[in-house]
């Protein structure tokens, strides 16, 4: 498994969202924001157009779909601070942190500053809207040049956000294997951080930034779409191609990032299984 994916399912547990292992923009974008559509590659999220702003806007450089229709949710955002993780003394000096991994596999991220966390509060209408376009999104995606499944593009409803940021991971590592982390200030808004290990991980720095755009966390839905066939599942009988209830029925399901578990009736699994294997 990729150092990447190692990191987002360590961190998937806290249920912050989707861990970013290369927060920063890297250039494409000015930083992540609500109802930004996009997808994950290598850690990294990638931006194809923002749902809440008008198609000539210039956050739209790549274009938008082709039935593009801005969703008007700007007012209907909150945002908060997020403790620090780290703290770090100030200009003058620093704090350390030593981080031991005893599994085969692990991750940490440290925020010397307070990170500030974006959210959509009504999130209804996300779950309306993806359902409503996601067919024309991964037609844009393909017309883009990505190489993605409907399931692949995430519609974000939230984000968190911050200037200085490391983070590390852990892949069967040996059985003393730890690493010392040291933060200094750096101006208003930045750190440098200075690594030490007995069995060096995979780790992933930002020496300094002036602004809040570099993206931790990253929160919304997905869209997947289920086929189910009622008259196969009902009969297991032969199909008749010129019956036209005999045609599959296509169901869009919603999966939240991140999914938080909450009680489920577990027939459901089995019939959404069924529907799955059997089409």
């Amino acid at each position: 498994m990729a150092h990447y994916d190692v990191y987002r399912e360590q961190l998937g547990g806290l249920y912050h969202g989707h861990a970013l292992w290369e927060p920063a923009p890297a250039g494409l974008y000015d930083q992540v924001r609500v109802g930004d559509v996009g997808l994950v590659r290598q850690g990294h999220f990638v931006r194809m157009f923002n749902a809440l702003f008008p198609a000539d806007h210039a956050l739209q450089s790549y274009g938008v779909p082709y039935d593009f229709a801005p969703l008007n949710m700007v007012s209907a955002l909150r945002d908060h601070e997020i403790e620090d993780q780290i703290q770090a003394a100030g200009p003058d000096g620093g704090a350390s942190a030593s981080f031991r991994c005893r599994r085969n596999k692990g991750a940490f991220l440290s925020l010397p500053f307070n990170a500030t966390r974006h959210d959509a509060i009504r999130t209804k209408v996300f779950e309306t809207y993806i359902r409503r376009h996601c067919d024309s999104w991964l037609e844009f995606a393909d017309r883009l040049g990505f190489d993605v499944k409907l399931e692949d593009i995430l519609f974000v409803t939230g984000c968190d956000l911050t200037s200085s940021w490391a983070m590390a991971t852990f892949i069967n590592p040996p059985w003393d294997a730890e690493i010392s982390l040291t933060v200094e200030s750096v101006g208003a808004a930045g750190a440098r951080f200075q690594w030490s290990a007995t069995n060096q991980p995979h780790n992933n720095e930002l020496t300094q930034n002036a602004d809040p755009t570099q993206c931790v966390f990253i929160r919304g839905f997905r869209a997947k779409r289920i086929i189910l066939n009622y008259k196969r599942m009902k009969a297991f009988a032969e199909h008749l191609p010129d019956d036209p209830d005999n045609e599959p029925e296509a169901s869009i399901e919603l999966i939240r990032e991140p999914n938080v578990p909450e009680h489920r009736d577990p027939l459901i699994g089995v019939l959404v299984y069924i529907a799955e294997t059997m089409t």
